[in-house]
């Protein structure tokens, strides 16, 4: 199983899939807070069903934060510049947002400990010699790619462990015209990226 998860062989994850349950991984996938509509259908493993990226970083977030999932976010705090006791210390603005005290979709736990231990072991053999290998940093980064029916959406979503920080890069046209690339593509974007930030 570890091999044809790094090589993303579809035999593999359809045979998992029926052994799991397509009901199932449905519903954790939507535990996850994937909100895309999804078919219980073998097709679903494969990439038949839509997801955003914004989705599908999300859900690998759980993974990476030991099975704690948290609505994925860009903007940790809003402050009113104008509605401060003093202006030169950012502390005495008044809040208008902070996303750890206003949004109701922190730390939701969706998978045990171990599951998400599991999973990080299955995408770093995609980085060590998989179809992610592109992404290799060096850092323990795990990931995994993604490539849809005819090479309309290329994906790669990975992260370093204790990096507090989850990438997900996804190649493709607008009009979802075929592309002519691969996901590795997108894992290599990744590296360039990450190596960069975390680093």
């Amino acid at each position: 199983m570890y091999s044809g998860f790094a090589r993303s062989e579809n035999v593999v994850a359809l045979r998992i899939a029926r052994d799991a349950g397509l009901d199932n991984i449905v519903n954790l996938a939507k535990t996850m807070g994937i909100e895309s509509a999804l078919e219980p259908v073998p097709g679903l493993v494969l990439g038949q069903s839509g997801v955003t990226p914004l989705e599908m970083t999300g859900a690998v977030g759980a993974i990476a934060n030991a099975g704690i999932w948290n609505r994925p976010h860009g903007i940790q705090r809003i402050l009113d510049s104008s509605d401060c006791t003093d202006s030169r210390d950012r502390s005495t603005c008044r809040v208008i947002f902070d996303f750890a005290t206003d949004s109701p979709d922190v730390d939701q736990d969706v998978l045990t400990p171990n599951t998400a231990r599991t999973m990080t072991a299955l995408m770093r053999g995609t980085v060590n010699g998989g179809t992610g290998s592109s992404a290799y940093l060096g850092l323990g980064e795990a990931g995994k790619t993604g490539t849809t029916n005819d090479n309309v959406d290329l994906w790669f979503v990975g992260f370093v462990p204790n990096s507090d920080l989850v990438t997900g890069i996804w190649l493709g046209n607008d009009d979802n015209e075929p592309t002519y690339g691969s996901s590795s593509q997108a894992a290599q974007l990744w590296s360039n990226y990450m190596g960069q930030v975390v680093k």
